[in-house]
């Protein structure tokens, strides 16, 4: 009998950073710790148990369209890369019952929502768990057993960046990825941070665009340069002329992420790529990204310890994934509500080394932080 999913237990939890890390008192409270996210278990009949993880802020809705396409399915009928599919017979934008004309959505790329992430988190689990081999084994084996990872950190001032840097060192990282805007003491934080790491810790700023213009990102680079090791992720909007200008006037490498890769790579305007989950996803960009001699890492949503298990897990699958990534997530929260902590070492993380993500959720953790719980059944 093949393995089939019978039931789902879908638990929305909210977990908070720590306190210190991330509020502070001249930036307001952080955001992204406040909204909620859905930790799914997926049960088959043959007893494995399969762990996914949405990103924060999916509905309930979501959770339940997603069951829709995996329960009462055997596991061997059901995709890793897209489990949950994209039937548009009954949408009028998109598709109709036999159609006059024939469909030609496959020229289209409809992806996967925050909900059909946690469920491909989950099949995926369950896949590699049902063949006895590792998540990363299943999306065609790892190149390295240690992810290089960043440690994190938002918006900040010098004093306060310094402690938090130290936090960072005392865990096992060596490398920062730090928030900031054009008003904050940029050039202080980092002479900080590098006064408690080293000269030649890296340091990657990234102000979410809020260096506003090219013009204003340069005289920051230019402060940077000196210092040494610095690179800047999307310091302001796209504009092909602008990023090109950038790269031309200054040594600071400039990463791309809120751009679509195939344009930033294609225009040659970057010296560095963020790219995101899902697996397929990633794993597609990044060989793309190692024909343009990019190297590049795996961005997260400062994510808990599942869906961080699985960035680790497509990150070392990639040749050229060699910067150092955002796994970092669940060091940044309370708790990462698994049973396995991760093992930091030289600014890099281990691969978790069971079956399929090699993680199990804790469920003393899910139930002190779950707000809501559902089961759902074929």
């Amino acid at each position: 009998m093949p393995s089939t999913i019978q039931r789902i237990r879908a638990t929305e939890v909210i977990v908070h950073a720590r306190e210190g890390y991330v509020d502070r008192p001249a930036f307001g409270p952080s955001l992204f710790d406040k909204q909620s996210k859905w930790m799914l278990e997926l049960f088959t009949d043959d007893g494995l148990v399969g762990y996914g993880e949405t990103p924060r802020g999916v509905g309930f809705g979501e959770v339940q369209w997603g069951a829709q396409h995996v329960l009462g399915r055997p596991l061997a009928t059901l995709s890793w890369a897209r489990p949950v599919g994209s039937n548009l017979d009954d949408n009028d934008m998109f598709g109709h019952h036999d159609p006059p004309v024939p469909h030609r959505l496959y020229e289209r790329d409809f992806g996967v929502g925050g909900g059909g992430l946690g469920y491909a988190v989950a099949v995926g689990d369950l896949l590699a768990k049902s063949a006895g081999i590792r998540l990363c084994e299943l999306f065609g084996g790892a190149w390295r057993q240690w992810v290089p990872t960043d440690w994190w950190m938002g918006r900040s001032d010098p004093e306060h960046a310094a402690r938090h840097m130290e936090i960072g060192l005392g865990l096992g990282f060596k490398s920062l990825k730090m928030k900031a805007a054009l008003e904050d003491d940029v050039v202080g934080i980092v002479k900080a941070i590098k006064k408690v790491a080293g000269d030649e810790t890296r340091v990657l700023i990234d102000p979410n665009l809020r260096f506003y213009r090219v013009s204003e990102a340069l005289c920051v680079a230019r402060e940077m340069e000196p210092l040494g090791n610095v690179v800047f992720e999307d310091p302001f909007p796209f504009k092909l002329h602008d990023w090109h200008l950038f790269r031309q006037k200054t040594t600071i490498p400039l990463a791309a992420h809120g751009v679509d890769p195939h344009v930033a790579l294609a225009n040659d305007c970057c010296d560095y790529i963020n790219l995101s989950y899902p697996a397929d996803k990633f794993i597609a960009d990044a060989n793309m990204a190692a024909r343009f001699n990019v190297p590049c890492w795996a961005g997260s949503g400062l994510e808990l310890g599942v869906l961080d298990a699985y960035i680790l897990h497509f990150s070392a699958v990639a040749r050229t994934c060699v910067l150092p990534g955002d796994a970092q997530g669940n060091f940044i929260r309370e708790d990462d509500l698994i049973e396995e902590p991760f093992t930091v070492r030289d600014g890099a993380i281990r691969l978790p080394s069971g079956p399929g993500l090699g993680v199990t959720l804790d469920q003393a953790a899910v139930e002190k932080y779950a707000i809501r719980r559902e089961a759902l059944s074929a």
